[in-house]
């Protein structure tokens, strides 16, 4: 088959949604024709690039404003001129924007979406003008619809939109990428991913205080490069004195993030919230048990006081309740450990890249 895979954003810019686009293109590509059609953002990228397993092209003038509204439309086009078999979008904003240019312009095409997106119901996005006209357009043009966790699948049952049986395709793992021969520091803790409003970090601060007052020496560190929260969590960090237990390392490449988070103890992100959330796979493939929120896709991961802790949203008290538990109660800390690379083997890639495989071909049927 010839599959066209639309994703806005590709190497350098990486994230769940853009790994989940690599590993079909580079798996799916020795058995299929894939063209990667994604948004140029930079004048010092090349506009096409051949691939091992795939072709790459890059659509825009290299302005990053600009090009993401040029999207939809020029790889619409792009899918048609290339006579693709399948167009498959993955996350449901500019790449789930072009399938509504691709439904008018080359409607026989059969045409795929992968939800990814955990935080497109929130007030803040739904108030945004290009939200408020494409959202339910854009769950509408596909023909059919996967997504990465059961809360996402769900988000088609809240819009009353009916598109059959919506397949469960999560992101997945490479486990050839975990850290080996890293010992934890006892009482470490350590937090990874952008430092942006979502991630809850304003209430971890604030319940951190309370932790060491229970564990005198519990060490933070929180890892990842700065968003829009940046500026008010290093703020508050200065306004609570935590100079001496909080650590801003900012961002670092990907491999020495797990190496960060297979020195600690704990693993904790408090999301307000989260597709899927892959960093809390990846802390258990490293044997680390997380602590994380009842919210979006988070429990399709964690399995309360099995496979980790879950706890309730924007709760400071919540969090430093969970983060003394299993700091304290080693024997909870152990059996949670016991089971947690068990569960993150349920995301590997390969089974994964299967499935999605299997949708591809039941086009042809």
């Amino acid at each position: 088959m010839k599959i066209a895979l639309l994703s806005a954003f590709y190497e350098p810019y990486m994230s769940g949604a853009e790994q989940m686009v690599k590993e079909i293109a580079e798996r799916l590509g020795k058995e299929h024709e894939i063209h990667l059609i994604t948004g140029r953002f930079d004048k010092s990228l090349a506009k096409a690039e051949e691939r091992a397993n795939f072709k790459l092209v890059r659509l825009g003038i290299g302005h990053k404003q600009i090009d993401k509204l040029l999207y939809p439309f020029l790889a619409a086009w792009e899918t048609k001129k290339i006579k693709a078999d399948i167009a498959h979008a993955i996350m449901e904003s500019y790449a789930g924007g072009a399938l509504i240019v691709f439904k008018f312009i080359a409607p026989n095409i059969p045409r795929l979406l992968t939800l990814q997106s955990g935080n497109l119901e929130d007030d803040v996005k739904q108030s945004k003008f290009l939200v408020k006209i494409f959202y339910r357009m854009i769950h509408e043009a596909p023909d059919r619809i996967t997504a990465i966790s059961h809360y996402l699948a769900k988000r088609l049952e809240r819009l009353n939109i009916d598109k059959g049986e919506i397949s469960i395709t999560p992101n997945g793992i490479d486990f050839s990428e975990v850290p080996d021969g890293i010992e934890p520091i006892k009482n470490r803790v350590v937090f990874l991913g952008r430092l942006s409003y979502e991630k809850g970090l304003d209430h971890l601060l604030n319940a951190w205080p309370a932790v060491r007052q229970a564990v005198p020496d519990a060490q933070l560190f929180l890892v990842g490069p700065d968003g829009d929260a940046a500026d008010k969590v290093k703020n508050l960090a200065k306004e609570l004195n935590l100079a001496d237990s909080v650590t801003f390392t900012g961002g670092m490449p990907h491999g020495e993030a797990l190496k960060e988070i297979k020195k600690s103890e704990i693993f904790i992100c408090p999301s307000l919230a989260e597709g899927l959330g892959n960093v809390f796979i990846e802390a258990q493939a490293c044997g680390v048990p997380p602590i994380g929120t009842r919210v979006g896709g988070i429990p399709d991961i964690i399995d309360n006081e099995k496979t980790g802790l879950l706890i309730e949203p924007k709760s400071p008290d919540a969090i430093s309740a969970a983060i003394i538990r299993l700091l304290n109660d080693r024997a909870l800390y152990a059996a949670i450990k016991s089971n947690v690379v068990a569960s993150a083997r349920r995301f590997e890639w390969d089974a994964i890249i299967k499935k999605i495989d299997g949708i591809y071909q039941s086009f042809l049927k």
